[in-house]
């Protein structure tokens, strides 16, 4: 798959940096051209997003809904005769995000565990994520626990406070903010426990049919507009009046006062206090008048 061939309303997702900094700019995809994706123009304070070297970019691609993550070749802005737009180039094939991997989701509900099968002293726990493979508890800093020991974790989620109970083996040791955690593996997954995934993953996206299309010229056909936007690039137009914010991993600080029109170096309180001392300096000035009188 090339990146032309997401589809229109996909969100982008574009990981960048600033000085250091790690930034994550929102956008979403027009329709493919034979240079690249058109996407929605990316501004900063009023200047387009010029990004100089290759940025990770990931797309949940609208027509099946998988994710896919690749670095882009440029990132540029462009002009065409619909308005100004973002053009994202990559010259490796797209490879959609392991399926396989299992998606972890945050429950963050008080539990209680029972260890090896003692029933008789139960532990107090934090059920932190979940996924169809595993789970993570954090636990109490006088609780020991080792891997190979088989828990009993029963925890209530929802609306309704739904009881669920399940049945799981330590794998590791780690820690949460400073807190003791462990890792689990569950082997036999409840139907209780498939329908809690299935809902956390419906609340994480939202559904494809809801993202809206964006139709440049609905009084033509959509490959019509291809044509015309293929023109416009073609001619190697520049988007005129704002002007382009170059973003690097050692660019442009777009902070700096000096990279924004409508802030200048001095600030409003320095402002004030020159316009205080200058009627203060008339007063002064006013007063050496009437004495020399």
């Amino acid at each position: 798959m090339n990146v032309n061939d997401i589809s229109n309303g996909s969100v982008v997702k574009i990981y960048a940096a600033i000085n250091g900094h790690s930034i994550v700019i929102m956008t979403e995809a027009i329709f493919g051209v034979s240079a690249g994706l058109i996407v929605k123009p990316m501004e900063y304070f009023g200047k387009y997003m010029q990004f100089l070297e290759p940025s990770q970019v990931q797309i949940r691609n609208k027509r099946d809904g998988r994710v896919y993550k690749f670095m882009s070749t440029t990132i540029t802005p462009v002009k065409t005769r619909y308005g100004n737009f973002h053009l994202i180039r990559c010259s490796s094939k797209l490879e959609p995000e392991n399926s396989r991997r299992a998606e972890r989701f945050y429950i963050e509900k008080l539990g209680l565990m029972s260890i090896n099968g003692n029933n008789l002293d139960l532990k107090n726990c934090i059920v932190h994520d979940l996924s169809m493979r595993g789970i993570s508890l954090i636990i109490d800093r006088d609780t020991v626990l080792k891997p190979g020991d088989r828990l009993a974790v029963m925890f209530r989620y929802g609306a309704s406070l739904h009881n669920y109970e399940i049945n799981t083996v330590v794998v590791r040791n780690f820690f949460v903010d400073q807190k003791k955690a462990v890792g689990c593996s569950i082997s036999n997954v409840s139907v209780d426990l498939i329908g809690l995934l299935s809902q956390k993953k419906h609340e994480k996206y939202t559904k494809l049919d809801e993202v809206p299309a964006t139709d440049l010229n609905p009084a033509i056909p959509k490959q019509q507009q291809i044509m015309e936007v293929e023109e416009d690039l073609a001619k190697k137009m520049i988007p005129e009046k704002k002007s382009a914010l170059n973003i690097s991993s050692q660019g442009t600080n777009p902070l700096d006062p000096a990279n924004l029109e409508h802030i200048t170096d001095k600030t409003l309180r320095q402002k004030k206090r020159e316009e205080h001392m200058e009627k203060q300096a008339k007063e002064i000035e006013s007063l050496l008048d009437l004495r020399d009188v």
